[in-house]
């Protein structure tokens, strides 16, 4: 007669599968997030461009210096992150945690090329 779940009854069933899916969700919604793009047009550099009879082209090209290496990048090729680790979602306890970290203030939020990244990431998980 008593078929009313209740809310803990219902996040026991939560499987690890669908934490990674929800932690994915999260991680592409803020990829995706007009606060991502904010963040990157207050670190957009302009470059000069020039056509190829010397003028200057109406509009310059957009590149992100990488923070690490110092080097002017275009937008397919850095990647926005999270200076302070995001930190890990393994429980559906730490969902709220997870959230604020990834959705943080800019000042946690730095522009690293894919090299950098991947070099700082490889470091991150070395440690833990």
């Amino acid at each position: 007669m008593n078929d009313v779940k209740t809310h803990c009854d219902l996040l026991d069933n939560i499987t690890r599968k669908d934490l990674q899916q929800i932690r994915t969700g999260l991680r592409q919604a803020f990829i995706r997030s007009n606060y991502k793009g904010e963040f990157l047009r207050t670190k957009r550099v302009e470059v000069i461009r020039y056509k190829t009879n010397g003028d200057t082209a109406k509009r310059p090209y957009i590149k992100y210096e990488c923070i690490k290496c110092l080097k002017l990048y275009s937008i397919t090729e850095i990647n926005v992150d999270h200076i302070d680790k995001v930190g890990a979602f393994n429980d559906v306890l730490s969902i709220k945690d997870f959230f604020f970290n990834i959705w943080c203030e800019y000042s946690n939020l730095q522009i690293l090329c894919k090299d950098c990244h991947k070099l700082k990431t490889k470091y991150e998980r070395s440690k833990f």
